[in-house]
């Protein structure tokens, strides 16, 4: 595949991440190892992780993995981070309870998936690794950077119960504040 590298959008720890182009003009998202990284393996690690969340509906959707040259294609989701979102006047003034109920059962089905196949993320519970899509008015979840996702058995994953937490139980959080009151939720 042919990709032109447009800007970079992100660095994380281990890879960087910029905004791309294919030969056809479409945008999509090119994650590569840093030279620096003691991580040389992005393309395994990341590259399967998304082909199998992909096979349950979750995560941006695998263009390509590249092993020879340690890349990931991937679809670009164009919309803030969860936390951000949340944290938004954006967020006070245009989302409706019924928009972040939707959101949220979406984001529970997500989680379930990635349980029943035993990929724990271990990186959701902050909310940063969520990206928030729209499209015709409504909002969806969409989990990103799988690079720390681990296999486990479906038992003893525990996605779920993180953005649970995450999303109601945190006393000081306030993100779980802000849900917590759109939603109408006392605790």
């Amino acid at each position: 595949m042919n990709l032109v590298k447009i800007r970079r959008i992100a660095k994380g720890w281990s890879s960087y991440i910029f905004l791309a182009k294919d030969s056809k003009g479409n945008q999509l998202v090119l994650k590569e190892v840093r030279e620096k990284s003691p991580r040389k393996d992005l393309a395994h690690r990341e590259g399967e992780m998304l082909l199998r969340t992909n096979s349950v509906g979750v995560g941006p959707k695998v263009i390509e993995v590249n092993y020879k040259d340690n890349f990931v294609a991937m679809e670009y989701i164009s919309g803030p981070k969860f936390l951000d979102w949340v944290m938004s006047e954006n967020f006070d003034k245009e989302v409706s309870k019924e928009d972040l109920y939707f959101f949220i059962k979406d984001l529970y089905r997500q989680c379930l998936a990635l349980d029943s196949l035993g990929l724990s993320h271990n990186q959701l519970q902050v909310g940063k690794n969520i990206l928030v899509k729209s499209s015709n008015g409504k909002y969806f979840p969409v989990i990103i950077d799988f690079e720390k996702a681990t296999m486990k058995t479906p038992d003893t994953t525990r996605n779920l119960g993180q953005i649970m937490s995450f999303l109601f139980y945190n006393p000081n959080g306030a993100v779980a504040k802000k849900v917590r009151e759109k939603l109408e939720i006392e605790l």
